[in-house]
């Protein structure tokens, strides 16, 4: 089963290097109006939001910035929104920097340009922001925008899967796993797998389920495969449903072979 494992890991990894470089948008905390607001409030806010922009305030700028970016309460307008980002981001706002990286990364309004996305993944990935980080390490591991780096790649999912990042902590765990960038360390691959499996992420709680079933990384458990197999199964994973089938069958072959050795040892005479 791990050689299955190893055929479709170069797969996972680019879909998730790929879910976060191509995505268009950060999924940065910061909004400008809440469905619960009241529309008196919410205008209050847009204004004083507006006002803000006007004196400069970073985070009123990328927060229109991204009025124009997504078309909301506003007409759509990219060049509008670049404008207001790059402003924001140029005073060293990091979740604006997050967005022009990314909008560097996919050409969005703008020639694509992955020394400029790399520019600016650094800055906030300096400022400690997991998104950023495991943006400039997909960066070092695919060479775009810089030379490729494993180590600093395996740097920066580390840091953005210390953060919390479930797609770093996979990503990471792939590292690990074929020990790139550093030394090659099963254990850890058990680790980072169960970080992104806890946090509900399918692929990881498949690769988990086989490290469990192989015992590599940890003891053999069919237990904990079979719980993890059901998890990434009931979320889609094709792979998964086959390998929980299987892995039922197996456990049931087994407890039916104990039961047979405990009567075969216990319910016949040994004596004359």
């Amino acid at each position: 089963m791990l050689s299955h494992h190893k055929n479709n890991i170069q797969l996972s990894l680019k879909l998730i290097a790929l879910s976060s470089l191509f995505s268009l948008y950060s999924t940065a905390a910061f909004s400008l109006s809440s469905t619960s607001e009241s529309s008196a409030a919410y205008s209050i806010k847009k204004q004083t939001v507006k006002t803000q922009a006007k004196q400069g305030d970073a985070r009123a700028l990328y927060l229109i910035g991204k009025q124009y970016r997504d078309g909301k309460g506003v007409s759509r307008n990219l060049e509008k929104a670049f404008s207001l980002l790059s402003e924001s981001a140029n005073k060293g706002f990091a979740p604006a920097q997050i967005d022009l990286g990314q909008m560097y990364t996919a050409g969005i309004s703008i020639e694509q340009d992955y020394v400029k996305a790399f520019n600016w993944f650094k800055k906030a990935a300096d400022q400690g922001y997991a998104s950023a980080q495991f943006n400039l390490a997909n960066l070092y591991r695919t060479g775009r925008g810089t030379l490729v780096d494993a180590t600093k790649a395996h740097a920066y999912y580390l840091k953005a899967a210390e953060n919390g990042f479930v797609k770093a902590q996979f990503n990471l765990a792939i590292m690990y796993l074929h020990g790139l960038g550093v030394v090659k360390d099963l254990t850890k691959v058990v680790y980072w797998y169960e970080q992104a499996a806890n946090k509900g992420f399918p692929m990881a709680q498949y690769y988990l389920a086989q490290m469990y079933v192989n015992g590599e990384g940890t003891e053999k458990d069919l237990t904990r495969a079979l719980s993890w197999f059901t998890a990434a199964s009931n979320a889609g994973v094709k792979e998964a449903f086959d390998a929980k089938r299987d892995l039922e069958v197996k456990i049931e072959q087994i407890a039916q072979s104990e039961e047979t050795t405990s009567v075969l040892k216990s319910d016949f005479a040994l004596e004359n």
